[in-house]
C-alpha cells in the first residue's frame, strides 16, 4: 500500500510545476533556516492503520517567542489527489523558527485506492473525534485529533479537493472553510484578497462556514478551540494546479504563524 501511495505521488505531485511549487513555498526571500530539523513519529503505531507524522522545526525551536505551531493534515479523502501531494511536498519544507507537523496522507488506504472513504468504507471527515475502540475511521480521526490536542498548535490546516456541483452536493470551487475565524481573521481575509487580485493561487477563493458534522474542521474548533481552515481545491483544474494552489495557502499560513520570515 505504502509503495503504492509513493508511486503514485512521485509520478504526478513531483512534476516541474508542482516541483516549482513547493521551491516557491521555501524558498526566493533567503528566510528558511539551512539548520531545520526534520523528524518523525508514529500514530497508531504498529497497526495496520499506522501513520506517519513528520516534525519540522525551525533554527531555534526553544527560543521563548521564536515561532509559532502548524498542524497540517492532507488527505482525509484518499480521493483528493492535491491535498495529499501538498502535504508530501510539505514534509521537505524548511521553516527559520517554530514547529511544522504533517499527516499525509490522513487517509493512507483511501489514497492508495484513490477513493474517499477508508478501508471499512467509512467517511473520516464525519468521524472526528473518534474512538480508540472504534472502526477504522473513528481510530484514526481519534489518533489524528489527540496529537492534535497534545501539540497545541495555533492553526491548523485541512487539505481537500472540491467536487463540481451536483445533486446533493454543494460546488464549493476553490475555497476555504472555517468554523470560526475566530484568531485567523486576518489571514482568511489576505488569502481572499490576494487571490482576487491574483497575487496567489489560480483564482479567486471563497470563504464558507459550518463545516460539517463530525469533521476536523468543526470538532476541533469547537472542542479544543484551536483554529481549523479547510482549504478545498477546484476538480476541475489540473492537478498541477491544485497542487501550487494548496502550497501557496500552506506558505502564507507559515507566515502568519511565524514559521517563515518576511
Amino acid at each position: 500500500m505504502r509503495k503504492q501511495i509513493w508511486a503514485a505521488a512521485f509520478c504526478l505531485a513531483f512534476s516541474a510545476l508542482a516541483c516549482k511549487g513547493v521551491r516557491d513555498a521555501g524558498s526566493g526571500d533567503g528566510t528558511e533556516a539551512k539548520g531545520a530539523r526534520r523528524s518523525e513519529y508514529r500514530l497508531l503505531e504498529g497497526t495496520a492503520l499506522e501513520l506517519t507524522a513528520v516534525r519540522i522545526q525551525g533554527e531555534e525551536p526553544d527560543s521563548p517567542g521564536e515561532g509559532g505551531t502548524l498542524y497540517i493534515v492532507g488527505g482525509i479523502h484518499g480521493d483528493e489527489k492535491a491535498g495529499w501531494m501538498a502535504g508530501e511536498l510539505l514534509k521537505y519544507m524548511e521553516i527559520s523558527a517554530g514547529t511544522l507537523y504533517i499527516v499525509s496522507p490522513a487517509n493512507r488506504y483511501g489514497a492508495g485506492k484513490d477513493q474517499r472513504n477508508t478501508k471499512e468504507d467509512r467517511d473520516l471527515n464525519r468521524n472526528f473525534p473518534g474512538d480508540p475502540d472504534g472502526c477504522d475511521a473513528e481510530r484514526i480521526a481519534w489518533a489524528i485529533y489527540s496529537d492534535i490536542r497534545d501539540k497545541k498548535p495555533d492553526l491548523a490546516l485541512d487539505l481537500h479537493e472540491a467536487r463540481p456541483g451536483g445533486e446533493n452536493r454543494d460546488a464549493l470551487g476553490n475555497s476555504v472553510i472555517c468554523q470560526s475565524p475566530g484568531g485567523i481573521g486576518d489571514l482568511v481575509l489576505e488569502i481572499l484578497t490576494k487571490s482576487a487580485e491574483g497575487d496567489m493561487c489560480s483564482g479567486a477563493f471563497t470563504l464558507y462556514g459550518s463545516p460539517p458534522p463530525g469533521s476536523i474542521n468543526r470538532i476541533v474548533t469547537d472542542e479544543l478551540g484551536i483554529p481549523v481552515m479547510t482549504v478545498e481545491t477546484f476538480r476541475e483544474d489540473d492537478l498541477e494546479i491544485r497542487v501550487k494552489n494548496h502550497l501557496e495557502i500552506a506558505r502564507l499560513a507559515m507566515r502568519y504563524c511565524g514559521l517563515l520570515g518576511d
